[in-house]
């Protein structure tokens, strides 16, 4: 049963801590309307909200990385090849974070 909230901005974000029987977790909230949340239970209320803008940096930076490589390969320094591999690559390690 949730029971507490606390709100904070971090970059633009909105993260909600909630307290939980068991912890506290968190949830962003983009400017965008984008929401995420790594469904990971912490101890303390500062230790979710650390998480949360840690979680906000890796996204900010897999994004900012993904456009990059966009405009790399549509101003042909990169081949469709390579930025399908790159694009792979990066994929795969924002899944394992």
């Amino acid at each position: 049963m949730r029971r507490e909230h606390s709100i904070d901005f971090y970059h633009g974000w909105l993260i909600e801590i909630i307290q939980v029987e068991d912890g506290f977790e968190s949830i962003c909230y983009s400017p965008c309307r984008e929401t995420f949340s790594n469904h990971t239970l912490y101890t303390s209320e500062f230790e979710a909200l650390g998480a949360a803008k840690q979680g906000i940096n890796q996204y900010g930076s897999y994004h900012s990385l993904k456009w990059m490589l966009r405009e790399l390969y549509e101003a042909k320094r990169l081949s469709f090849g390579e930025w399908q591999a790159i694009q792979q690559s990066l994929v795969e390690s924002i899944r394992s974070m």
